[in-house]
């Protein structure tokens, strides 16, 4: 009887592994008491709660990618960190929740080297599902374009493009494309600005690989001359004044809030500004976790607008410094160092595209669950670009 609930158990820990990624790009949360409480967050500690189980009676074995062990460093820098910063409770709070999301990865990534094939179907379906409901949610409620209304629902477009074609490249095979055809004009109706442009940037690195070496010698000499031919007969001098943001200095130092409150650009813009202002006074061990918004605050007067930088890199700075960016990226150094997850060309190029994603995305990105699986979605490759043989 024992064994057939282990076979039961083994089976609900698969399929809940394989849909819980997906699942964190949905709206599906409750309001407990102010604490936010995900859907995603739920399967998560229920499947962890089974592996750990099956753990105990030694049915599985932990797998994580090649340097992931190093983010128990960052954990404790966290707890300790926030120890002596904000205190206790809410250092237990977010040490907790990192830990959760972490090892939630860890679960994923076992179920996925054990099973791809089976894991993938899955992996893939649900995100494929989640952009359907999430389409015909806002088609039901007359959004023809601009699905945005459903929170972190809105990156599952971009996202699916991207494995879709992470796996077609990977595997040869075109069969992942299919569902291009009626996801593609979907990702342009979504008006997500960064998903596009990231998926764009993923799809043209594909297609530049898949070129042959003579049309890449052509492509290149083309945008070189065209390059030189700009830099000799094109006034440069606007460079002298070229910035990559929107409004001056005097504007953010002047902000109209009441503007802000209705231009996008020019309220993430003063976010960005100030942001990095508290950085820098706080660079090394940074402010602490969840205080971002408070030091924030003092830059505002409508205590609305104190909200994070829509940076994941900056916000990071600013709630944990340098030190603890440092330590989130050491699996990085690790990974690429030791090459073992990049055992040939292929798995190179596929991680080389999930990163160019996920920089681009966690760029404009707020903190949180989803952007914590953007971050370290190319050394967790593998949920995707594995094979069997492996």
């Amino acid at each position: 009887m024992f064994s057939i609930k282990v076979k039961n158990l083994e089976y609900v820990l698969f399929i809940i592994s394989a849909m819980v990624i997906p699942l964190y790009f949905t709206d599906f949360r409750l309001d407990a008491g102010g604490l936010i409480v995900r859907l995603s967050d739920i399967l998560a500690l229920f499947s962890i709660s089974i592996f750990l189980l099956l753990l105990l009676k030694n049915k599985v074995a932990i797998k994580y990618p090649v340097g992931f062990n190093y983010i128990c460093i960052f954990i404790i820098y966290c707890f300790f960190n926030a120890l002596a910063q904000v205190g206790l409770t809410k250092a237990i709070v977010a040490t907790v929740q990192w830990m959760l999301i972490l090892f939630t990865l860890v679960v994923v990534y076992t179920s996925a080297v054990k099973n791809p094939e089976k894991f993938r179907v899955v992996f893939i379906n649900t995100l494929l599902v989640i952009c359907f409901f999430t389409l015909a949610y806002h088609l039901m409620h007359g959004h023809l374009t601009s699905y945005k209304f459903l929170g972190d629902a809105r990156y599952s477009f971009a996202l699916t493009g991207v494995i879709l074609l992470s796996c077609a490249y990977y595997f040869d095979d075109k069969s992942y494309l299919k569902p291009l055809i009626f996801l593609y004009p979907v990702i342009l109706l979504s008006l997500e600005r960064k998903g596009i442009l990231a998926f764009h940037l993923v799809a043209f690195f594909y297609i530049f690989i898949r070129l042959k070496p003579l049309l890449k010698f052509v492509m290149l000499a083309l945008c070189s001359i065209a390059l030189m031919l700009f830099a000799l007969f094109y006034d440069l001098s606007f460079l002298n004044t070229f910035t990559f943001f929107e409004y001056s200095d005097l504007e953010m130092l002047y902000l109209d809030e009441e503007q802000a409150l209705w231009i996008s650009n020019l309220h993430r813009q003063s976010l960005v500004t100030n942001g990095w202002d508290i950085f820098t006074t706080h660079f090394v061990f940074g402010v602490g976790p969840k205080m971002l918004p408070v030091y924030m605050g003092d830059f505002y007067i409508n205590q609305g607008l104190a909200l994070y930088t829509h940076n994941v890199f900056l916000d990071t700075l600013i709630e944990q410094g340098s030190v603890g960016l440092f330590l989130l990226l050491l699996p990085y150094f690790i990974y690429i160092t030791q090459g073992v997850g990049l055992k040939n060309k292929k798995d190179k190029i596929v991680f080389i595209a999930l990163c160019l994603y996920s920089i681009f995305m966690l760029l404009f990105m707020s903190g949180g669950a989803p952007s914590m699986v953007i971050f370290y979605l190319p050394i967790f490759k593998a949920f995707i670009a594995n094979k069997a043989s492996d």
